[in-house]
């Protein structure tokens, strides 16, 4: 078993093919800011399934397509690979979300 803690600033990777056997699959946390949109510019976009669970705050994912999920503490989200998308924070409290990265094997 491997535990990495980190008190999280931004965004933090526990995980990934620098640093555990399974470069199939990254972990992190990112903390949006009240205001805070990532990315800056255009869509997110991975090669990778993108897999979140928000831990505090709210957390809003626009979808290519136009769609606006919002996220709540307790809820969880798949994003599919390649599926461009953008996450911001229109609340008054910091949004907590915990992420995973898992490349699909065939």
């Amino acid at each position: 078993m491997m535990i990495k803690p980190s008190l999280p600033q931004e965004m933090t990777i526990f995980f990934d093919a620098e640093n555990q056997p399974n470069e199939n699959v990254q972990m992190g946390v990112v903390i949006l800011q009240p205001g805070e949109k990532r990315p800056l510019e255009g869509f997110a976009r991975h090669g990778q399934d993108e897999y979140s669970y928000v831990v505090s705050g709210e957390a809003h994912t626009i979808l290519e397509d136009g769609q606006d999920l919002v996220g709540k503490p307790g809820d969880a989200q798949l994003i599919e690979a390649g599926e461009g998308h953008i996450n911001y924070n229109d609340g008054e409290q910091a949004a907590v979300v915990v992420w995973m990265l898992v490349e699909r094997v065939e």
